[in-house]
C-alpha cells in the first residue's frame, strides 16, 4: 500500500508538472503575465516568486494542479498591464495556451518511451502454452510450443505487443486471425468473436483467449500458501512437492494447474513429497468465478518459482535515433487506441465500467514501482497519454472545452457571452464530477 501511494504522488507530481508547464511556458512566450504556477490546490504550503512576479506554489492537496493567468474577467486590471492579460490575446494564442498542456503530456511519452528503449526493453517472446481447455484458441487447435508471428497481420515479438494489438479489438464482432509457426510449420489458427469482453469490468484479451507464455517444464513445488485457503486447509507446506493426484502422475506445475482448475469443488486425493517423505492428503479446490461466467478451481498456492529460458526474452534496445523513432510510434500507437476505446465507449460497444478511478492507478504505480525503473517510466507514459486524451474532450473546464470556446470565438469575431460560458462552465464540472464518481464507483467494485 506504502508503494502504491507514494507511487501514485510520485506519477502525480511529475505529470502535473510537466501538464502545467506546458500552458505556463506559452503563455509566457504568446506575452501572457502569469501570476502563479501551482502544483497541488489548496492554500500553498510553500511559495517563491521569480523576478517576473510569478508565484510558484505548492498546494497540499497533490491530485493536480494550475497556472493562474492575469485576465480581466478574475479581477481588476490596471491599464498598463491589460496587454498582458489573457483576454486580450487573440483566440488563436488562447487555443495555443489551451492545448500546449496536453501537447506537453504528449512530447513527454515520447521521451519517456524512447528513454525506455535505449535502456531497453525485455519481454517474453510469444511462444505459448497449451490453452486452458475452456478458451476459444484451445478450441481452434493452439497448441504449446506454437509460437505466435502475426495477430490480425500485424507482427508481434512479445507478448506486450500481442496484448498490445489485441486491446484494440476489445468489444469487437468478427474474426481474431494469428499466424503461428510450430517446428518452422506455418498455419493459421482463427477465433471468431462477438461483442468481445464487450461487458468485463477488467478485460483480459490474452487470459480470456487462452494466450498464456509457454512455462519451463518444472516440478510441482509450492512456493508459497495463501492463510484460509483450500491449500491453507489441507495442511499444504511451502517446499511441498505435488506427485500425484487421484493416482495419476504429476510431472510439472502447469500440469498440477491444470488439473487444480479443472476440478472446482471437487475432492482430490493428493500425493505428496515432504522432506523426503511420502504423504497422502485431501483437498477440495473453491470454486472461482470468471468473467465469462465459467468457474475455476483455486487452493490459493504458488509456484516456488522458476527462471525464463534465455530463448524466450526478447530484448529491445535501440540506438537514440532508432528509439526516438520507436517512441512516437508507440506514443501515438496508444493515442489511436485510447481514442478507439472512447469511441466504443460512447457507441456501447465497450462497457464504462472499464473506466479506472485513483485506486485503480494507485495499484498501477505500485506494481510499476516494485517492478523497477523502466516499469515506472513506461507507467508515467500510459498515464501521461491518457491525461492528455482525457484533457482533449471538447467539455468545458477541461482544456479541450477552452479550444472549442475560442475556436467559436475566432469563427464569430466576439467572444461568447458571460452567461453562455457560466452554462458551460457548470456543464463541465457536472460532467467532470460525474467521471470521477463512475471511476471511484468502479474501482470500489473491482476492490472488493
Amino acid at each position: 500500500m506504502l508503494n502504491s501511494i507514494f507511487g501514485l504522488l510520485l506519477a502525480l507530481g511529475i505529470l502535473v508538472t510537466i501538464h502545467e508547464f506546458g500552458h505556463f511556458w506559452v503563455a509566457r512566450r504568446c506575452g501572457v503575465k502569469v501570476l502563479r504556477f501551482s502544483i497541488g490546490f489548496g492554500k500553498p504550503i510553500w511559495s517563491k516568486k521569480d523576478r517576473t512576479g510569478t508565484e510558484f506554489a505548492l498546494g497540499p492537496i497533490p491530485l493536480g494542479g494550475y497556472v493562474k493567468m492575469l485576465d480581466e474577467r478574475e479581477g481588476a486590471v490596471p491599464e498598463s498591464e491589460r496587454a498582458y492579460s489573457f483576454n486580450s490575446k487573440p483566440p488563436w494564442q488562447k487555443i495555443l495556451i489551451a492545448l500546449a498542456g496536453p501537447i506537453a503530456n504528449i512530447v513527454f511519452a515520447i521521451f519517456a518511451f524512447a528513454l525506455m528503449y535505449m535502456i531497453g526493453i525485455q519481454d517474453l517472446a510469444t511462444l505459448v502454452d497449451r490453452p486452458d481447455a475452456s478458451t476459444p484458441l484451445y478450441q481452434a487447435g493452439l497448441q504449446r510450443g506454437d509460437l505466435v508471428l502475426k495477430v490480425d497481420g500485424e507482427d508481434v515479438k512479445s507478448f506486450s505487443e500481442m496484448a498490445l494489438t489485441l486491446a484494440g479489438r476489445v468489444g469487437d464482432t468478427g474474426r481474431i486471425a494469428f499466424v503461428v509457426s510450430h517446428d518452422g510449420v506455418l498455419r493459421t489458427v482463427n477465433v471468431e468473436i462477438e461483442d468481445w469482453l464487450s461487458s468485463s469490468k477488467t478485460p483480459d484479451p490474452l487470459g480470456n483467449l487462452g494466450l498464456i507464455p509457454q512455462i519451463p517444464t518444472v516440478p510441482a513445488t509450492i512456493g508459497r500458501i495463501e492463510p484460509q485457503g483450500a491449500a491453507d486447509a489441507a495442511g499444504l507446506q511451502p517446499s511441498d512437492v505435488v506427485t500425484a493426484v487421484d493416482g495419476n502422475s504429476i510431472d510439472s506445475w502447469g500440469q498440477w494447474v491444470d488439473v487444480i482448475r479443472a476440478n472446482a469443488g471437487n475432492t482430490l486425493r493428493l500425493s505428496i513429497k515432504r522432506d523426503n517423505q511420502l504423504m497422502q492428503v485431501s483437498i477440495t479446490p473453491a470454486v472461482k468465478a470468471q468473467d465469462d461466467g465459467s468457474v475455476i478451481g483455486y487452493v490459493g498456492a504458488g509456484s516456488a518459482g522458476f527462471a525464463w529460458p534465455d530463448e524466450q526474452m526478447v530484448t529491445s534496445r535501440f540506438t537514440p535515433w532508432m528509439a526516438a523513432v520507436k517512441g512516437w510510434n508507440q506514443t501515438w500507437d496508444m493515442v489511436g487506441l485510447s481514442y478507439q476505446m472512447l469511441w466504443k465507449m460512447i457507441t456501447g460497444k465497450v462497457s464504462v465500467r472499464q473506466i479506472g478511478g485513483p485506486i485503480s492507478m494507485a495499484q498501477m504505480a505500485g506494481t510499476s514501482v516494485s517492478s523497477g525503473f523502466e516499469a515506472f517510466i513506461g507507467f508515467l507514459a500510459f498515464i501521461s497519454i491518457s491525461l492528455a486524451i482525457v484533457n482533449l474532450l471538447p467539455v468545458p473546464v477541461l482544456d479541450g472545452g477552452h479550444v472549442a470556446m475560442h475556436s467559436i470565438e475566432w469563427i464569430i469575431r466576439k467572444p461568447l457571452s458571460e452567461r453562455v460560458q457560466m452554462v458551460g462552465m457548470q456543464i463541465g464540472i457536472a460532467f467532470v464530477l460525474t467521471l470521477m464518481c463512475l471511476a471511484f464507483f468502479n474501482d470500489i467494485g473491482r476492490f472488493f
